[in-house]
């Protein structure tokens, strides 16, 4: 019974952890999206890359694919294509190398052109929202894999607690300087509680974090995870295979 037991949780746990997994996956996906739109609203079209020989000759005998098999999948256009493409005459492949490089050194111009014509208030705009985003995007990405929440320290936990008792025509700008006034000259045996209800607290936060981070690990999130856990993790892993 009690393997069952232990058995269900880890496969409740898996399963928790792989929904995670692919809201993460839907997330990234659609933060990808919208940086690049960011982007675009900043930044003139960028010029696009000519087409490599291989794929040129794709879109030349696609039709041909096409019209002889009408029902043929794109993956079996590429296959079919790769196959022609080895063993085409070294003059017509030469054909469309000449017609890339062509093409790429007009690419190269208009690209230095392009980096030429970005202003210094776009790349700093740009850089600023970017970082803005960023910063959004990890504070999204730590809700989504349940990282635990820090608690509140003693002085914020004492804000916290005389909340209720604010006058609403007071400005939250002068009622916080007024309890940070009150907190400063609190004798210590009533400031006591609080500290010790933060240090409790921060306490079990601590734990809950390293075992949040250890199983980030484990799922192949270990770029966000504390150095200092990383190594117990490699240095846990070590001593067990000796």
């Amino acid at each position: 019974m009690m393997f069952s037991g232990r058995f269900a949780f880890f496969v409740r746990l898996e399963g928790l952890l792989c929904t995670r997994s692919h809201l993460l996956s839907f997330h990234q996906n659609i933060s990808k999206h919208a940086l690049k739109r960011l982007k675009e609203t900043i930044f003139p079209p960028r010029p696009k890359k000519p087409e490599a020989p291989f794929l040129m000759y794709v879109r030349q005998v696609k039709p041909r694919f096409a019209e002889e098999s009408p029902d043929m999948k794109y993956s079996e256009v590429l296959q079919r294509a790769s196959s022609e493409w080895s063993k085409l005459d070294v003059a017509k492949k030469e054909n469309f190398i000449n017609e890339y490089n062509k093409s790429y050194k007009i690419y190269m111009e208009k690209l230095r052109e392009y980096k030429n014509s970005l202003t210094e208030e776009q790349k700093q705009l740009w850089e600023q929202k970017k970082k803005e985003y960023e910063q959004t995007n990890t504070k999204k990405k730590y809700e989504i894999l349940g990282k635990p929440k820090k608690p509140l320290n003693g002085y914020l936990s004492y804000l916290s607690s005389k909340r209720k008792d604010k006058d609403p025509d007071m400005h939250i700008k002068d009622w916080v300087k007024s309890m940070t006034v009150n907190w400063n000259t609190l004798p210590d045996k009533e400031k006591e509680p609080y500290l010790t209800e933060a240090t409790q607290l921060n306490a079990q936060y601590q734990k809950d974090l390293e075992k949040w981070e250890m199983e980030m690990i484990r799922c192949g999130n270990s770029d966000i995870v504390r150095s200092k856990t990383l190594l117990k993790y490699r240095n846990t892993n070590r001593e067990e295979q000796q």
